[in-house]
């Protein structure tokens, strides 16, 4: 026990054991809620879009590295804290068992700089196949966007349709969704009709309608 501890405070362990000790701090956060599991994944997201914009053929930056290395299709802050567990459990072990067989002890310095390097690229593969598995557990599911529903019908579900009033129904094979629509009477809208969603007011989050075959 007393060589293990000693082991974890010492370089160059005692680098990963410091990011061992954050990783544990992040998760606990975590855990009461106080920070979200995706903390780190809006920036490698935008760096993914504007590389993908920029340069179709490739992806660059850090998602292009992520990428290229298998780390993708689970939130960074999951790769990261394996990667770290990884690093840490490699360099305890080359510094427990390998180091002491080498008899440089002037060159202890650099032997655990190669360690501590050594580890973290050893630690990459290990983590790029534990992660693969994983993938299908954080899909991401984008929500509708209102606007992307233009053009749509929907079936009227109140007794009538006015520029202040009505809801018409889109089925979507599921439960279906309800939403605010108006029109002006003059197309005399009433329950039961079918209409096509013409354009969304964001104002009061209402779609304007015209009776299908009016359009």
């Amino acid at each position: 026990m007393e060589l293990f501890l000693t082991n974890i405070i010492s370089f160059p362990v005692a680098v990963y054991t410091l990011l061992m000790i954050i990783v544990m701090f992040y998760w606990l956060l975590a855990l009461i809620g106080a920070v979200d599991i995706e903390l780190f994944d809006i920036d490698i997201d935008f760096d993914m879009d504007v590389e993908t914009e920029l340069d179709a053929p490739g992806l660059g930056g850090v998602a292009g590295i992520m990428s290229k290395l298998g780390l993708t299709g689970v939130p960074v802050t999951v790769v990261i804290s394996i990667l770290v567990a990884f690093s840490w459990l490699i360099c305890y072990l080359l510094t427990s068992l390998v180091l002491p067989l080498i008899p440089w002890n002037w060159a202890s310095t650099v032997l655990g700089i190669v360690a501590l390097v050594g580890s973290f690229l050893l630690a990459i593969p290990a983590t790029a196949l534990l992660v693969n598995p994983m993938k299908g557990m954080f899909v991401n599911h984008d929500a509708v966007q209102k606007s992307s529903l233009i053009g749509r019908e929907c079936l009227v579900r109140t007794g009538k349709v006015t520029s202040t009033f009505g809801q018409a129904e889109l089925e979507d094979g599921g439960a279906g969704m309800l939403f605010d629509v108006r029109a002006d009477e003059a197309y005399g809208i009433q329950k039961g009709d079918v209409v096509i969603l013409v354009s969304y007011n964001i104002e009061d989050d209402s779609y304007q309608v015209t009776k299908a075959g009016q359009a």
